[in-house]
């Protein structure tokens, strides 16, 4: 690669960043109670993308800022499902600047192929490869409030269950929570509550609970209040037997972690093995795989290497995942 080449990867680069950076810094310090009002609308309309069935208020807050682009979004059903993804992961941060990223990531692997002169074949798989980060990111940051929400959870079961028993209503016990239990079972709650402040039913705010978090266990308890609120019965036993449930489970959980404990080393051990086989073979004699850097064919060998030994590690966690 030429000195021109890398000074031009080098400067696309810092002008993408630099743009993204300032982007979402203005947007960042736009971020109020106005803005998350904006948002919420929006989850709204995207959820009935149909113009002639929104409400007007929401036409007005989601169309006054960048029209074409809302325009675009509302057709796209993958701005949607982008817009769940940020929900659930809690992530602040527009579609349009996710979709910005993702295209500055693409453009910047493609630049990369050509400059190598490795053809566009391998520009275009370093492209996917790269775009497809903030989509890692987000769903490891899902992941991460899944586990957080889980490990909570028996415990608001605990304090909705003891704040019914002491006489308070189902909403002011779902206050309690929001008020006393850590994000982001509180953030969730917060938002449940509040949308029945702002008219919203029970049985609503407990579904959006649920499309916030794909959690079985809030599921559960979602059917169990309304059937309590259709059927009647004694609610705080109801979710004291749900709790005890989901302690349960964790528990054989637990056990099968043990149990499968062998078959996730051996995954681990697999993924790793041919990196540290590599890195071996290049301090002892570097001559001998540097065929398969300089070659066009041995790039190709590698990046179909790595898909494979990628693809087979995710095949081992899908064997071992075993859901309770």
């Amino acid at each position: 690669m030429n000195t021109l080449m890398l000074i031009t990867l080098l400067v696309f680069l810092l002008v993408a960043l630099a743009v993204f950076g300032v982007y979402y810094t203005i947007t960042a310090a736009r971020e109020s109670e106005k803005s998350e009002v904006k948002r919420r609308l929006q989850n709204i309309a995207m959820r009935n993308p149909s113009e002639e069935d929104m409400p007007s208020i929401v036409k007005q807050q989601i169309l006054s800022e960048v029209p074409a682009l809302n325009w675009l979004l509302f057709r796209v059903p993958l701005a949607m499902r982008a817009e769940r993804l940020l929900d659930q992961a809690d992530i602040k941060m527009k579609v349009g600047t996710l979709f910005l990223l993702v295209a500055v990531l693409f453009a910047f692997g493609i630049l990369i192929g050509v400059a190598l002169h490795k053809g566009i074949l391998l520009g275009l798989l370093l492209a996917v490869v790269l775009a497809s980060l903030p989509a890692g990111y987000l769903v490891y940051k899902k992941d991460q409030r899944y586990k957080k929400f889980t490990e909570q959870f028996p415990d608001t079961l605990d304090m909705l269950a003891r704040s019914l028993r002491a006489g308070h209503s189902f909403n002011s016990a779902m206050q309690v929570v929001a008020e006393e239990m850590p994000d982001p079972v509180a953030k969730l709650f917060r938002i449940a509550y509040d949308e029945q402040s702002f008219g919203l039913s029970l049985s609503e705010s407990l579904s959006n609970m649920t499309e916030r978090i794909e959690s079985i266990d809030l599921a559960f308890f979602v059917t169990a209040v309304n059937i309590q609120k259709e059927t009647g019965g004694n609610l705080a036993e109801i979710l004291e037997k749900l709790g005890v449930t989901i302690r349960e489970r964790f528990r054989i959980l637990g056990q099968l972690r043990i149990y499968t404990a062998q078959g996730r080393l051996s995954g681990y051990i697999l993924a790793v093995l041919p990196v540290v086989l590599a890195l071996i073979l290049w301090v002892i004699n570097p001559g001998y795989l540097s065929i398969l850097i300089k070659t066009t064919l041995g790039i190709y060998m590698i990046t179909a290497a790595i898909v494979l030994q990628i693809i087979g590690f995710f095949v081992i966690r899908k064997i071992i995942n075993i859901q309770i």
